[in-house]
């Protein structure tokens, strides 16, 4: 996978407010995500079946270990007895201390997001709330492709870019304009982490299903599945699985 350009997905400018702790909506997003996470989770455990000894690698996961949401599906591959490894192009080795069933692999390059391993290495590559940050539409594409390199499944989840509520910003609506207009009316809300396509890049339905056409073509089969919050499809839920004969990705 090429370099590309995008900070670190989960640090940044606000250091420690970057996830807005101190907003008064902010405990309510940390409910509404940890239910949402787990049917996603319940979305790729109907797939899966068992997932007793499936080597999984969950890419992009966060630093953080305040908030209750963060890297919470980790636990739920364990109590799957999945054998877990994480990757992300930031410095997570002290994750091995909330989650000492997982082996951290060292950090490739700076400003790579390549996976230190050999292609087809696990069964299942998870990137939960990875997507929506890895810079812009070329991001997507090479995060897409770099889970399919090392992975025969793919387990993608990222918000839906229309429903009403924005849940990083917590700001309605303004993410339906053109993504320029939208990120000009963050600025001058004095969001400008926000506004940078390196931090913040939503997608559709439709925009995921065009990527993954482009990206996984004959390799793998596909389905994109929505999870409802507040009303309409808050998040999209992707889930490939190589198909038998496909040739390894050049």
């Amino acid at each position: 996978m090429a370099k590309n350009d995008a900070p670190p997905l989960h640090t940044g400018p606000l250091g420690r407010d970057y996830f807005m702790r101190g907003h008064p909506l902010t405990a309510l997003q940390i409910r509404m995500s940890i239910k949402a996470r787990r049917k996603m989770f319940s979305i790729w455990k109907t797939i899966v079946g068992n997932a007793h000894g499936a080597r999984i690698i969950d890419f992009g996961c966060t630093p953080d270990t305040e908030r209750a949401d963060s890297n919470c599906m980790l636990s739920w591959f364990n109590n799957e007895q999945a054998v877990v490894t994480l990757y992300s192009p930031e410095e997570i080795s002290h994750l091995t201390t909330h989650f000492p069933f997982a082996t951290v692999l060292p950090i490739s390059a700076p400003e790579s997001n390549c996976i230190p391993a050999i292609d087809r290495s696990f069964d299942w590559v998870s990137s939960s709330a990875v997507f929506e940050h890895v810079g812009g539409h070329l991001g997507q594409l090479e995060h897409l492709r770099e889970c399919a390199r090392v992975a025969n499944g793919i387990f993608l989840t990222t918000p839906n870019r229309w429903h009403w509520l924005e849940f990083h910003t917590k700001v309605p609506f303004i993410h339906w304009l053109p993504r320029g207009i939208h990120r000009k009316i963050l600025r001058a809300l004095g969001q400008d982490l926000w506004a940078e396509k390196s931090h913040l890049h939503l997608t559709s339905r439709k925009d995921l299903s065009q990527i993954a056409d482009e990206v996984l073509k004959s390799h793998f089969t596909y389905s994109i599945h929505s999870v409802w919050s507040l009303g309409m499809p808050s998040n999209l839920v992707l889930i490939a699985r190589r198909l038998e004969q496909a040739p390894k990705p050049s």
